[in-house]
């Protein structure tokens, strides 16, 4: 019977500690990578659009669609300038060159 006891025991110090560990704080993210500040994000965004517009110079290749991509770029600009919320994967999205199939 003390043995059983003496494993219960050690079963709910064990659970007690280890539900404390994993808990975070309330409100605070486990994403510990240093968010970009808006104008880093901007500056690279507008390198972006820049670089569509040169591709849509380029006659060998399809100029709507580096229009296009160009003209998302600016748009999500100038929502991130007004000061909405952009979602972190429609960055990754618009940094990706564009593709023509």
């Amino acid at each position: 019977m003390k043995k059983v006891t003496t494993i219960l025991f050690a079963a709910a110090a064990t659970t007690t500690f280890a539900v404390s560990a994993f808990a975070g704080s309330v409100g605070v993210s486990r994403n510990y990578a240093a968010p970009q500040t808006d104008a880093q994000t901007i500056a690279e965004l507008q390198d972006a659009s820049q670089a569509a517009q040169r591709d849509a110079l380029d006659g060998n290749k399809n100029n709507l669609e580096f229009r296009r991509k160009s003209y998302e770029i600016d748009q999500l600009i100038e929502r991130m300038k007004s000061g909405q919320a952009v979602d972190p994967a429609e960055l990754d999205k618009a940094l990706e060159p564009a593709r023509v199939w």
